[in-house]
């Protein structure tokens, strides 16, 4: 197996579930330079979402921490040859271990599908697999490839993943110097790439001398030379939303149908009225102005229905785009109650959205399942946050 590693840079960046700032990743500083990765320039293509997956990356805090065992469930159903789950450098555990419990309960014997990789380099896992898993690619060849996306400085247990994965699995590995999440990222066959200007703030500052700093024409040159990106468009982020990140309002159905989420007109507001009330417009604005944008691209775009964000005290945006489509299935985000325990204020209007939203997807041909994702974006994120597809 060959790995190549190219220099990388640290910059304050927030995603799902946090701030952190300096980078101190040694490995992505190892045995490379732009020469040594010139042999994988125009090598691959990054497989999007939908086309058929051989598996799933998860952290084991989505057992632990987030309740997911129905996820794990809906995730083995879907005909995955392989569930991942990334566990600690230290880990002692196996799927004997009480976290897992719910899981053996629920699959039978597809627990064993389920396979533990420990990470690297030492440290706390979070949830968040989209953000520092791999992204799968595909060689003219029809080889599968690692692309290893920078994630955030001081996380070097979770940015470790592609290397763990890498090598354990004996695939090839291909670092990229520029910090950007998954979630951040969305694609079709065409080489279509869409993003936000969330990937263009994470990559204005340098907090070591072996940082280097990107404008947006460089980051794009990254992924038309090294994802397989033909024409990439990057959007201004969502207002008030912490993450940045474009799956929290758009997705790509196949080639030519985007997702848009769609808040809806009439919403009921709380605390500061006035306030929330302006933040709403703004966010509906946005959307809609993104969705015409989209579209004068060429996509045709599907509005889907966006539950009302909590704009008060700490802000929670529910999104059904959040989903993740694998092997001809949906995995629809379901909300219920506010942090697990509160209903929300559009819980009467909840169950309209999801047929509306089931029906959207079927349309498309996916087959749905809801799972609960109450816990999960509470702390910014839902399914497709937590979850990463490996193509076959």
């Amino acid at each position: 197996m060959k790995i190549f590693l190219v220099m990388a840079f640290g910059i304050m960046i927030n995603s799902c579930g946090g701030v952190f700032q300096g980078s101190f990743l040694d490995g992505h500083y190892e045995d490379s330079d732009e020469q040594a990765m010139s042999i994988y320039e125009d090598a691959q293509v990054v497989s999007p979402e939908w086309l058929e997956s051989r598996g799933v990356v998860v952290s084991v805090s989505l057992f632990k921490e987030y309740q997911g065992a129905d996820l794990g469930k809906a995730i083995l159903d879907s005909g995955v040859d392989t569930l991942w789950v990334m566990v600690p450098s230290y880990n002692m555990g196996d799927l004997e271990s009480p976290e897992f419990r719910n899981l053996r309960n629920l699959v039978g014997d597809d627990i064993n599908k389920v396979k533990l990789v420990k990470q690297k380099s030492r440290g706390r896992l979070t949830v968040w697999a989209r953000d520092w898993a791999p992204l799968g690619a595909k060689s003219s060849e029809g080889d599968l490839r690692f692309i290893d996306f920078n994630y955030y400085p001081g996380r070097e247990a979770d940015d470790s993943t592609p290397q763990s994965m890498g090598s354990i699995e004996g695939i090839d590995r291909v670092s990229v110097p520029v910090y950007n999440e998954g979630g951040n990222f969305m694609n079709n066959t065409l080489g279509d790439c869409l993003m936000t200007s969330r990937v263009s703030d994470a990559n204005l500052l340098s907090s070591r001398k072996e940082d280097i700093i990107l404008d947006e024409d460089q980051i794009i040159d990254y992924y038309q030379r090294f994802a397989g990106c033909k024409k990439v468009k990057i959007f201004p982020r969502m207002p008030f939303e912490q993450t940045g990140h474009i799956d929290m309002w758009a997705k790509f159905l196949n080639d030519k149908t985007v997702v848009v989420s769609q808040l809806p007109e009439n919403i009921a507001l709380s605390y500061s009225k006035e306030l929330e009330a302006d933040m709403a417009e703004k966010i509906r604005d946005y959307l809609d102005d993104r969705a015409l944008d989209i579209e004068a691209m060429g996509y045709e775009v599907r509005r889907i229905p966006m539950p009302e964000p909590t704009l008060s005290y700490k802000k929670i945006f529910r999104s059904y785009t959040n989903s993740l489509l694998l092997n001809g299935t949906a995995i629809i985000p379901q909300y219920a109650k506010f942090n697990g325990r509160y209903p929300y204020s559009d819980s009467e209007k909840i169950a309209s959205m999801e047929a509306e939203v089931m029906e959207i997807y079927k349309e498309y041909d996916f087959n749905t399942v809801y799972v609960n994702s109450d816990l999960m974006i509470y702390k910014g994120g839902a399914i497709h946050c937590t979850t990463m597809q490996i193509p076959r």
